[in-house]
């Protein structure tokens, strides 16, 4: 793992080299040296991966590897600021630093003299393992190509063998059906990677329960749980988006009764995942109170004692281990579906080898996924003999994640060692989250970039580090040690997935290597009860070379417990996140201040905080790639954020006030930004827009101008590297000729995607035109507000090819007639009607929206029926009518036990909920 480190390190300083050669004149000679003394290095500790004797002896020189570095890297990198900062001095001043100027040469001279002993001291041992520079090199390249080779694509991430009767069973039981005794509590217990969340998952998603339960809520119960986040996950699920707010500043005993209070009134299925203790559930027992015939909870856990305690008499299921037949099964559909030569010699001694290797996996379907995941990546029989040799050695004098899982834990162990060198540290990198957590993909590359983790030598032609970086989350996922979630269908590919998260056993894993190789430490400050929490109680030494700090406001410290962080303490960072907080407040003394001096920050995220005061030094850093100001309150921003040229990704605030902004803020010079999000044009020059020629995801909000809404929409429309665009307009009439105009660009625009607007339109929208040369509008997502549209709109709006999601709200259409047409609207999934006071008719002709799967009715009192045509939607899968009349209700139930009139158009919908909030 260290030869990635390294190999950051070695790029790093070699693009110095390269890119500030003018700062490094007098010292270029040294740190050559230096970065070719490195380069052994980096080729050693590569060939040491492959080799597990080689690795085992380097072990106990590891943190030396690191240290060394790190402090190369951050050497020459804080020599090449400092001499850059000066430069930009006048003469005079020049004249008056040259003495210091020497100075610094000089103590750099000495600094990176004092790192080559350090690697002539370790490398002195290169030669007991007979390596050569030529065998290095052959190693470097092999490795690269094992890992570019299996950039396939990620599909079928839960092949599952056996569950079908599980499921067949829990599902009867939940629904009471030919049970003698009427369960409450349903229970999945077993050991870890025995497949009960995924057992769990498939009851949970099965059509049946949709007919009876109204309301559906998940929760992962983490070993660190807190009785207030588990009601409050719940919660959550359960009530409208707009009343979520208010549950924030409830006690845990108002979270309790509100929730009992539901699961009384509706017929609601909570799924409690991967519960631990029971003290977990006698923190949150009070709050499950459940009616005969009512509502159902659905749990999982590890420990049968558990699930006696919770319900003695409940429903205990034990999902079996798989047998020899079944182990082969899923190993052949995780590893051999793709493989040539079926039916040849070596395809079947490839089928022997597998069928050995699998019995080591004792049934447990997690260690049978993670070894076929290992196979995977192996295309031919010699391959898969060395991984036989290789687990079988292994397993001899590998170790376990746990104390009682014997073999089947050295399975995945060992998944960790097959890794390609520059995956190993991503990996680890995960056991840094929340358990039982989903992790943004995206926050993921922009870490991976950040901890120098992504290497830009894997690019392939002109493509992204955000890229690589998912090309590396892809791999991972390809050999099943993370469990990836892809974008909706639909979604513009960047990037690819949205979200990945790690099973348990595979996370012990990554926090029992990450302890060994000491890459990271976690200090959660939520823990600590008493005494100061603050930058001077860490030592020195501590802090030195910290790179990552993070700091997350979850819990209310007392005044005196609050600590004095200083920033200036942390000056080798290169992530830090600072969330949630008021500044002066709930992290007491924290001073943004300090940022400024922060000049090796890759990263900053001050997410969701509020008043927050940026300082002007922010445009000190000048290698920062990730700005996240997402959701925080700012006072101001100083206008220097043109200045930070390494900038890649930008996510802009929402300001307090806006009158404290002199001027609009510049963006200019930004010529790497890749995304940016929280574009406002009442706070930033829109004409810096075209200027950002390497933009990818952009999401912007336009207000009031249109003459800032059409330069927007030219810069949109002349680009060809977007690949996500999201723009909201609000008051800026486009009921004029001018404002018709734009319209029209927005809705037939390619490179638009989601699309809101939230002001007045003219009488009716422009008619459908395609693009020339075959392309399509882009559009996929549409939000209509406040607009007041007369004449039908849906004419228009069902010829857009991909458009998946509309909504119309608050009076966006004012006419009392829609028609869907035939063949109109070929993708859309789901539509939304809310809130149209005058609508009276809705006609769905045979054949139109073919693919819709959801169905909101909302507020639309004159609405006369259902359309007859919603029979012949056979996709439609949820529908749901909410504070209309109790007329149109009546027609689509069944009531006093006869079929309301448009029940029959709505018999073949698995899930209609009524009145839901």
């Amino acid at each position: 793992m260290e030869a990635s480190i390294l190999s950051f390190a070695v790029e790093s300083i070699g693009k110095l080299l390269v890119e500030e050669a003018s700062f490094l004149q007098g010292v270029s000679d040294e740190v050559r040296l230096l970065h070719e003394d490195m380069k052994r290095m980096e080729w050693f500790l590569k060939y040491a991966e492959t080799k597990q004797n080689v690795r085992e002896s380097v072990q106990p020189w590891v943190s030396e590897f690191r240290a060394i570095a790190y402090e190369a890297n951050d050497t020459v990198e804080d020599y090449t600021f400092r001499i850059r900062k000066e430069g930009f001095t006048n003469s005079l001043k020049k004249c008056a630093c040259i003495f210091r100027d020497c100075y610094i040469r000089h103590n750099l001279g000495m600094e990176i003299q004092s790192l080559r002993t350090r690697i002539s001291n370790l490398t002195k041992h290169f030669g007991e393992y007979g390596i050569t520079t030529i065998m290095e090199q052959e190693g470097s390249s092999s490795m690269q190509q094992q890992l570019k080779r299996t950039y396939s694509f990620v599909a079928d991430q839960e092949d599952v063998i056996g569950l079908d009767t599980d499921v067949e069973i829990l599902v009867k039981c939940l629904l009471n059906e030919g049970q003698v005794i009427y369960h409450k509590v349903v229970s999945i217990y077993g050991m870890g990677g025995l497949g009960k969340t995924t057992l769990a998952r498939k009851v949970y998603h099965n059509p049946k329960l949709k007919q009876y339960f109204t309301d559906f809520a998940w929760i992962c119960v983490s070993q660190q749980w807190q009785a207030k986040d588990i009601l409050l996950g719940i919660l959550v699920k359960l009530i409208p988006p707009q009343q979520r707010s208010e549950l924030m500043n409830s006690t845990e005993e108002e979270l309790a009764k509100r929730l009992h209070q539901i699961l009384q009134d509706r017929t609601c299925l909570i799924v409690i995942d991967d519960i631990w203790s029971k003290y977990a559930w006698d923190s949150i027992k009070h709050a499950f109170s459940i009616a005969e015939e009512g509502s159902k909870i659905l749990l999982t856990t590890r420990k049968k004692e558990v699930v006696l305690h919770i319900d003695p008499d409940g429903y205990h299921h034990q999902p079996p281990f798989l047998n020899e037949e079944e182990s082969w099964e899923l190993l052949q559909k995780k590893s051999l579906r793709k493989k040539s030569g079926e039916g040849g010699e070596d395809y079947h001694k490839m089928e022997e080898l597998g069928k050995t290797m699998v019995k080591y996996c004792r049934g447990l379907p997690l260690a049978v996924v993670v070894l076929g995941g290992i196979l995977k990546t192996k295309m031919n029989l010699s391959e898969w003999t060395i991984v036989h040799e290789n687990v079988k050695s292994y397993l001899e004098r590998g170790e376990s994640i746990g104390q009682d899982e014997g073999e089947v834990s050295k399975i995945l162990a060992y998944s960790y060692y097959d890794l390609p060198y520059q995956l190993k540290p991503c990996f680890l990198y995960l056991g840094k989250f929340k358990e039982d957590s989903g992790i943004d993909a995206v926050e993921l590359y922009q870490l991976w970039m950040a901890e120098g983790m992504v290497l830009e030598k894997d690019r392939i032609g002109q493509e992204s580090m955000m890229c690589v970086a998912e090309h590396y989350l892809e791999e991972l996922a390809s050999r099943s040690m993370v469990q990836v979630e892809l974008q909706e269908e639909g979604w513009p590919a960047f990037p690819r997935f949205k979200s990945c998260r790690l099973h348990d056993l595979m996370r012990d894993l990554c926090l029992l290597k990450a302890k060994e190789e000491n890459l990271f430490k976690v200090i959660d400050f939520g823990q600590v009860q008493q005494g100061l929490v603050d930058s001077n109680s860490l030592q020195r030494e501590q802090i030195k070379h910290l790179r990552s700090l993070m700091l997350l406001d979850r819990i209310r410290l007392p005044d005196s417990s609050r600590g004095n962080f200083n920033l200036n303490n942390f000056k080798m960072l290169r992530v830090l996140t600072i969330e949630c907080t008021s500044f002066g407040r709930h992290i007491a003394n924290l001073k943004t201040e300090g940022i400024g001096c922060l000049i090796h920050l890759r990263y900053l995220s001050l997410r969701s905080s509020y008043s927050l005061k940026l300082p002007s030094s922010l445009g000190n850093l000048q290698h920062l790639e990730t700005l996240d100001l997402h959701e925080a309150y700012v006072d101001r921003i100083p206008n220097v954020l043109w200045k930070m040229e390494s900038l890649r990704h930008l996510y802009l605030p929402r300001l307090i006030d806006r009158n404290l902004n002199c001027s609009k803020l510049s963006l200019d010079g930004l010529s790497k930004l890749e995304i940016l999000e929280g574009f406002d044009n009442r706070d930033c020059d829109s004409k810096s827009i075209s200027k950002l020629i390497n933009l990818r995801s952009f999401t912007a909000t336009v207000a009031e101008k249109l003459e800032d809404l059409e330069i927007i929409i030219k810069s949109i429309s002349n680009s060809n590297q977007l690949r996500v665009t999201q723009l909201s307009v609000a008051e800026c009439y486009l009921n004029s000729e001018k404002g018709f105009a734009l319209l029209e660009q927005m809705l037939f625009n390619m490179n638009l995607h989601i699309l809101s607007i939230e002001s007045g339109l003219c009488k009716q929208l422009p008619h459908y035109q395609s693009l020339p040369h075959n392309i399509s509008p882009g559009l996929i997502q549409l939000t209509l507000q406040y607009c007041k549209i007369e004449e039908d709109p849906m004419g228009t709006l069902e010829k857009l090819p991909n458009l998946r999601k509309l909504r119309f709200w608050d009076g966006s259409f004012v006419g009392k007639e829609m028609i869907c047409h035939a063949m109109g609207f070929p993708k859309l999934k789901l539509l939304m009607l809310d809130s149209l006071p005058n609508l009276e008719k809705w006609k769905v002709d045979e054949g139109a929206m073919p693919k819709l799967s959801k169905l909101e009715i909302e507020n639309c009192r004159r609405l006369e029926k259902i359309p007859d045509g919603l029979r012949s939607v056979t996709t439609l899968k949820e529908l749901r009518i909410i504070h209309m009349p109790q007329e149109f209700e009546n027609r689509v139930q069944i009531v006093n036990g006869e079929e309301g009139p448009d029940f029959d158009k709505v018999r073949h919908v698995p899930s209609v909920v009524i009145n839901l909030w």
